[in-house]
Parts: structure tokens; C-alpha cells; sequence
């Protein structure tokens, strides 16, 4: 978003009791989008009902919509296994029983093994991309075999890397519910199928349950951290990422408690983004706990939020993962202006007025997050971690297999 100002309003002189004049916005804000064609929900709902293995994939869509519950109701009225684009992570919760986590490239075994035998795909605010689907790889996402239903505001989306049988166009919230409303009265029985689903796929491939939750190496590996923040923060916290293979990392390996507590850039993912967006999550939310998570390169970049933080009193944490290292650049092919000194950047925030802390030993984080969370100031975790584990490690074989590098 970008505001403007016009050059009057940076000379002027304001006055106490100066207000501005403010005009409705009805005559300038764009109507509100109709609902999608009834003819073809009835056909989409009739697609849904007859297929035995579907499933929703989720993308950043439905949280521009705001329509978390509305994935909700309509997976659990459908029985729908519920798979996320890494942008959609953060649309539905991750611990609720229909729950898969994040599908292709950077997903969930459990979430690429259950989407793949499916045979009907309801795609919800999602290009479906390329680096989504696993370089479009047939094994996960075909159209030959699977039915697919796309549902999105954007009429040039529709069928965009994958032909869609059924295409509903409106507001995701709008069009879910209209599905919903149209698959509930003959739905008896399929939320517990749907569930059956999830769970055999959960055991045989496992799910956010990594033995490196608990790891105790040093330096500490990215995974113990990420179990550190999923054992301590609240249901209610948010987290907002950066961008680079902490974002990966987080992306794979983080379990999200509910619809809305993980933000991150939906596009190329430009680094810096994690500080000023949890600024903006406490501002919007400032009942609920906002940490952002980012590379020591992010951090560099717009450290300098926290002195708004500061004077602001937006009291965030901020959790480094320090490898002194671009993680992305060094095990993406090479390390040109990849690596950095250990600076401690809990010591640059201590000298901007904030909390800092440097965490060397694992055992010492969920301390430092727990008293983090009390703090009435910004606070800034600085956890230096391991390079051992690299974005490569996490990628799905799907991906590996169908990557242009490999062609």
C-alpha cells in the first residue's frame, strides 16, 4: 500500500483541533464483487460430492478474502483433506485433524503423498505456480487423472498452469460459502473419511514431528529452534518470516496453531520483510504476542525498525537465526558475498534501548522466549545457528526430480 501526500499538506500549519476533510468512500471504493455463477457452483458441488479422494490446496487468497472459517466449514462439511501453497501457509490452522501443512516443493511428505492420489483438487486463491507444484510435476498435480475446481477473484488466474474443469469466479470467502451451502446437505459421513485420510498419511510419513525438535547440537540446528518456538509461543502468536532458507525452514517446519498466526511476503519474498510486518501485526493486534523471524541478512536490512518499536512502544520480538551466512546464496550454488562476521546483534539492540539476548546453547531458548514474551520493549534473540542443515534437505524428491536444472 502506498500513501500520497500532496506538497501542501507538508507545509501547512496545523492546528489542535485541525481535522481533515474526510469524504465517503463509497464513491471511490470498487463495488463488491457478485457471488459466482450459480449454475456453475451446482456443477462444482456436484464434482466435489462425486469425487472419493478430494482435496483442498489453500492459497494466499483465501487470506486476502479473510476467509479462514470459511476453509474451515467447508472442508469439515466435505470431508476435505486441507493442503497450503507456502504463501497460503497461515489460511488453516495446522494442527486441526484435516490438516495437512504445506504441499510441493517445501512441503510435508504427509501433504504431497495425500494431494497426489487425490482425485479432485480444489484449488482456492492459487495460480498453482510452478514453484508451488513441485516444477509442476505430474506425479503430484495431473490433470489427466485429477478433476480440478479453481476458485479465484482474478479471471486470468483461472486455469493458469493447470486446466480447471470448473472455475468459480468471486471473492474466496464469498464462493467458499456458496459451495459450502451447496455441499452440506448431502455431506453425512465424509468429514470422518476425510479425517481417515489425513491421519493414515500423517502416521505413515509423520508429521511436525521431527527428532530435530529436540536436538542438542551446537551450533544449534534451525530445527531445535523452530520446535523451541512451537513449544513456547502461545496458540495466538503470530509470526511473520523472512525471506531467504530461514523462510524455508520455517515454512517446513513450523506448525501453525491457528488460521492468521504466520505472515509472510506471497510473492518473490523480499528480504527484510519480517521486522516492519510484525511491527504492523502488534499494531493491529496488540493482545496477541508478534515474533519475527529472520537471517541475520534480513535483520542487517531493517534492524532499524526497532527504534520504532521503540518510541512507538511496539513491543515485538525479534528472533535472529545467525549462521553468518546468505543460506539460500551459500548452498544454492555458490558464495559470492555469502558469508558474514559474528556480530551480535543482541548486543546492537541492547545499544538501541531494546531487550537483547545471545542464545549459544539450546537449552537457553525457551527461556529467553519465555521472558521475551513478558517484556514491555522489543526484543531482539540472537541464535546462532547451524549451517549443517541446508534448504536442500527439505525439498521434496518431487521437486529434485522435475527442477529445470536437472532438464
Amino acid at each position: 500500500m502506498a500513501v500520497l501526500f500532496a506538497m501542501d499538506s507538508l507545509a501547512g500549519t496545523l492546528q489542535p483541533d485541525s481535522q481533515p476533510v474526510l469524504y465517503p468512500t463509497k464513491y471511490y471504493l470498487p463495488a463488491p464483487p457478485p457471488p459466482a455463477d450459480a449454475e456453475r457452483v451446482a456443477a462444482a458441488a456436484k464434482a466435489l460430492l462425486g469425487a472419493q479422494k478430494p482435496v483442498v490446496i489453500a492459497g494466499n487468497g483465501v487470506r486476502i478474502a479473510q476467509g479462514y472459517d470459511h476453509v474451515v466449514a467447508l472442508a469439515e462439511a466435505a470431508g476435505l483433506p486441507v493442503g497450503t501453497t507456502a504463501a497460503g501457509k497461515g489460511t488453516f490452522a495446522e494442527t486441526h485433524r484435516l490438516a495437512l501443512g504445506v504441499f510441493g516443493t517445501f512441503g510435508t511428505e504427509a501433504a504431497n503423498a495425500c494431494i497426489a492420489e487425490a482425485d479432485l483438487v480444489l484449488a482456492i486463491g492459487t495460480k498453482l505456480g510452478p514453484s508451488d507444484t513441485a516444477w509442476e510435476n505430474r506425479d503430484l498435480l495431473d490433470p489427466t487423472r485429477q478433476v480440478f475446481i479453481q476458485i479465484d477473484i482474478e479471471p486470468r488466474n483461472a486455469s493458469w498452469t493447470f486446466p480447471a474443469e470448473h472455475v468459480l469466479l468471486g471473492d474466496a470467502a464469498q464462493v467458499m460459502q456458496q459451495l459450502c451451502d451447496a455441499v452440506a446437505p448431502q455431506s453425512a459421513g465424509r468429514r470422518a473419511a476425510g479425517e481417515a485420510r489425513v491421519a493414515k498419511w500423517r502416521k505413515e510419513k509423520g508429521y511436525f514431528d521431527q527428532p530435530g525438535y529436540r536436538a542438542d547440537e551446537t551450533p544449534i540446528l534451525p530445527q531445535r529452534a523452530i520446535g523451541e518456538l512451537m513449544r513456547t509461543l502461545p496458540d495466538n502468536a503470530i509470526v511473520t518470516c523472512d525471506a531467504g532458507e530461514n523462510r524455508i525452514m520455517m515454512t517446513h517446519y513450523y506448525q501453525t496453531k491457528q488460521a492468521g498466526g504466520f505472515l509472510q511476503a506471497a510473492g518473490s519474498g523480499p528480504m527484510g520483510f519480517a521486522i516492519p510486518a510484525a511491527l504492523a501485526a502488534k499494531l493491529v493486534h496488540p493482545d496477541r504476542p508478534v515474533v519475527a523471524v529472520c537471517g541475520d541478512g534480513g535483520f542487517a536490512m531493517t534492524m532499524n525498525g526497532l527504534m520504532t518499536g521503540i518510541e512507538q512502544d511496539i513491543p515485538i520480538i525479534v528472533v535472529v537465526f545467525n549462521n553468518q551466512a546468505l543460506g539460500w546464496v551459500l548452498h544454492g550454488g555458490g558464495p559470492f558475498a555469502a558469508e558474514f562476521a559474528d556480530f551480535d546483534h543482541a548486543a546492537i539492540a541492547r545499544a538501541m534501548g531494546c531487550n537483547g539476548v545471545r542464545v549459544t546453547e539450546p537449552t537457553a531458548l525457551g527461556t529467553a522466549l519465555r521472558e521475551a514474551l513478558n517484556a514491555r520493549v522489543p526484543t531482539v534473540i540472537d541464535v546462532r545457528t547451524s549451517l549443517a542443515q541446508s534448504f536442500a534437505d527439505i525439498t521434496s524428491p518431487l521437486a529434485v526430480a522435475a527442477s529445470p536444472r536437472r532438464r
